[in-house]
């Protein structure tokens, strides 16, 4: 993964989760585990989406990981939010003092933003994907 700063949501955004991805569920997926998502951001800038919705996906099947653009039905989890309300929580890096505490009190979801899916799916090891893409992201 590059030090390279990327809009948040962005291609090279896109480009760095698949890389961390690629490494993580290599390193730590179980064969006959399944797991997908889509996030869905609206109000995004041109620079990033010039239709103003940026969108990416991924589904992990045991120890392999398909990751792309847009926006897909179909996945275990699907968040859309406004981009400039989920922005400082993508810059976020979820320290062991962090997930303590929204483990007693989960946050409010942000107005504008909606999940489907139970969060309680996610396969522990994608919190180091979240932190790994807070440090590049702009």
């Amino acid at each position: 993964m590059s030090d390279t700063k990327v809009e948040f949501a962005s291609a090279g955004w896109i480009d760095q989760a698949r890389i961390v991805l690629d490494d993580l569920v290599a390193t730590n997926g179980e064969e006959g585990k399944t797991f997908s998502a889509c996030e869905i951001f609206t109000g995004a800038p041109a620079s990033v989406a010039e239709s103003g919705t940026a969108a990416w996906h991924f589904f992990i099947d045991g120890k392999t990981v398909r990751v792309g653009t847009g926006d897909v039905d179909g996945t275990d989890l699907r968040i859309r939010a406004d981009y400039k309300s989920a922005l400082p929580g993508a810059r976020l890096v979820y320290t062991p003092e962090i997930l303590a505490e929204r483990a007693k009190q989960p946050p409010a979801e942000n107005p504008g933003s909606e999940t489907q899916g139970d969060m309680a799916n996610l396969p522990p090891y994608l919190i180091e994907l979240h932190n790994r893409l807070a440090l590049v992201t702009t």
